[in-house]
């Protein structure tokens, strides 16, 4: 009998199935759609199988029930192409669009099979050779070819939201079972759509639904990329969980020898094994996700964790060090606070890149304050990124008092963003995003070239100004160009470099220090000065005023304040200020608000003075117009 092919195609779709029940899976919508291909696959072969040997020995059974199953036969095979159609289309549409268009196609598929019943079908039987032909089986060929050749439209039209693998692998089987039709209808004998139905489902297997490429090898638990798909189902279904995250990548294990970090995630693994309600997914080296069905589930199972983690994770570990390690938690109680799985799936790369960098803080929720906070950030992202295109980017100067000469010898240049309908961004709201993002380096050198222009186009010294202050952020800081690309932009201006004073804070000469000393040594050997601002608002200690080339240190402005407000204060400002200038080195007041202040400063010694007493910062035509009132005398 010529039964061989099917057979064959069969046992091969009967292993798969046997390996792949062997394996936990994701739950995907996508998985049940391909057990349902697998089951008609088998359904369709053993239909084709049976046809054949009721074909071969219809002298002893009924014809109608010959007849009945060879289109029996036959209506599988439409089924066939409805079920690799609506696979097609599963991570392309939500659910409720999957489950219409599978009715649809179920309805039309129904149809098809209908007319195939009601259609005479006839059989050819000599020696070996059996099949099926007549109008039974030309309204199986149009009904299968045209769901073969649909869902390769669909797969061209739809392509660009589909899994790329998953498009090339319907493309394949198509292609092939085209292929095998096609054979099949000039020559009837060779019985291979039944066989290339199997061949597809293997493709399927092989390419996207072997569940063990979806496990971590280590752990047993599922892999990133299974949580991704597992997260875009959710919300493509309308069916959002809650998640919680384990990151084990924190600063209190890095005293952890590798050894023992190993022995470490074994125990973490037995016991994030035994938590239940949850699919299991490692997601990094040391990091576990544990996703829940509701959030009460994974409430319960943080309460474990919490309670029971600390004391049980180091059992049966004699040879390791008894350390107290606190993971990182990173909450997902409602997924409703994004729109789609990629933006959820941002979320999560966000907040748990910004748990790590929070060592004391070691629960982190997404719920909606924290995800309008981060929209409100990428928002502002967006605007500083517009508005250095569109040039809204602004340099305002707030003037600087010499107490010794009584004028006002400088500025110090600080940067605004001005919004489209005019107004002005406070920079306390762009300048922390700018830093986090590294915006701030381009952000820097548009204001360093901007106060070039303007000291190009005004000659402030003219006016009795003898430098501009501009600020380094710290991450300006960590760039080993900055000396030769502000040295680039002043010699472009042709500016004199005497007249830039480059302001560093004390934490940047910590975090950066070796890299900003080369920095600064170029560019003073240009000409460049440099000066120490927020002096008393950082970390560092004396030491670093000594050891860091700088020509002026600033007081912050609590630090003056407080020397009129405390007592104590008053001696640590007047000692820091003689132990400054002792050095050789001058000194700046910032934050002076008034007429009282400024003359008890003056008293002190303090060489400049700057605050809102004089001026708050102004744009840089103001600034000039403010040098010719107040430098005429």
């Amino acid at each position: 009998m010529n039964i061989q092919m099917q057979l064959c195609g069969l046992i091969i779709i009967l292993l798969i199935l046997y390996f792949y029940k062997r394996q936990e899976t994701v739950g995907l919508y996508t998985e049940a759609l391909f057990r349902r291909a697998a089951y008609i696959c088998i359904g369709c072969l053993a239909l084709d199988i049976l046809s054949v040997i009721f074909i071969m020995g219809r002298s002893m059974l009924p014809d109608l029930l010959v007849r009945s199953e060879c289109k029996l036969y036959l209506a599988s095979l439409v089924g066939t192409g409805y079920a690799a159609l609506t696979y097609a289309c599963a991570d392309a549409f939500g659910l409720m669009q999957v489950n219409r268009f599978i009715k649809k196609m179920g309805i039309a598929t129904a149809a098809v099979s209908v007319i195939i019943f009601l259609l005479p079908v006839h059989i050819y039987h000599e020696g070996r050779t059996v099949y099926t032909y007549g109008p039974a089986c030309v309204a199986t060929y149009i009904g299968a070819v045209s769901l073969i050749i649909a869902t390769l439209i669909y797969t061209a039209k739809r392509g660009t939201r589909m899994n790329p693998r998953r498009r090339r692998a319907i493309r394949t089987w198509m292609g092939i079972w085209l292929a095998a039709a096609v054979v099949q209808f000039f020559n009837s004998g060779m019985l291979l759509v039944g066989f290339a139905s199997a061949l597809g489902i293997v493709i399927l297997f092989f390419e996207l639904e072997n569940p063990e490429s979806n496990l971590d090898r280590g752990t047993g638990f599922f892999n990133a990329r299974a949580f991704i798909d597992y997260v875009k189902f959710k919300y493509n279904n309308k069916n959002k969980g809650c998640c919680l995250i384990i990151s084990l990548d924190n600063a209190h294990a890095s005293d952890i020898r590798i050894e023992h970090m190993e022995d470490i995630l074994a125990e973490v693994t037995e016991f994030i094994g035994r938590i239940p309600e949850t699919k299991r997914f490692k997601t990094d080296e040391k990091e576990f996700l544990l996703a829940f069905e509701s959030r009460e589930q994974m409430e319960r199972a943080y309460t474990i964790i919490g309670n029971r983690f600390q004391e049980e994770w180091l059992m049966g570990m004699e040879n390791v060090t008894p350390v107290s390690l606190q993971p990182y938690y990173l909450l997902v109680p409602n997924a409703e606070v994004a729109n789609s799985a990629e933006e959820m799936l941002g979320y999560i790369k966000y907040f748990r890149s910004h748990s790590l960098d929070n060592p004391d803080e070691h629960t982190i929720v997404i719920d909606a304050d924290s995800v309008a906070k981060k929209r409100e950030r990428d928002a502002m992202l967006t605007t500083i990124i517009q508005a250095m295109d569109e040039d809204r980017v602004e340099v305002f100067f707030q003037p600087i008092y010499a107490t010794e000469t009584r004028r006002f010898v400088s500025a110090e240049a600080l940067v605004r963003i001005r919004r489209e309908d005019g107004s002005i961004i406070p920079p306390g709201l762009f300048i922390p995003i700018a830093e986090e993002t590294g915006l701030i380096v381009k952000l820097g050198e548009r204001v360093f070239e901007k106060v070039c222009v303007f000291i190009k186009k005004y000659a402030p010294e003219q006016y009795g100004v003898e430098y501009i202050e501009i600020n380094l952020s710290v991450v300006q800081c960590e760039a080993k160009s900055l000396a030769k690309c502000y040295s680039e932009i002043m010699d472009r201006y042709r500016i004199n470099p005497a007249f830039i004073n480059l302001e560093i804070t004390e934490s940047a000469s910590i975090l950066t220090r070796k890299t900003l000393l080369d920095n600064m040594r170029t560019l003073i050997n240009y000409g460049v000065s440099f000066s120490l601002d927020d002096f008393g608002n950082g970390q560092s200690n004396l030491n670093y005023i000594v050891d860091m080339p700088v020509h002026i240190v600033k007081f912050d402005r609590d630090m003056t304040q407080a020397y009129f407000e405390n007592e104590k204060a008053k001696y640590v400002l007047q000692a820091a200020t003689d132990m400054i200038q002792g050095l050789g080195l001058k000194v700046v007041a910032e934050g002076v608000e008034t007429a009282e202040q400024l003359q008890k400063l003056e008293r002190l010694g303090i060489d400049y003075i700057q605050g809102y007493y004089f001026s708050k910062p102004i744009e840089q035509d103001r600034y000039i117009e403010f040098l010719k009132v107040k430098n005429a005398s």
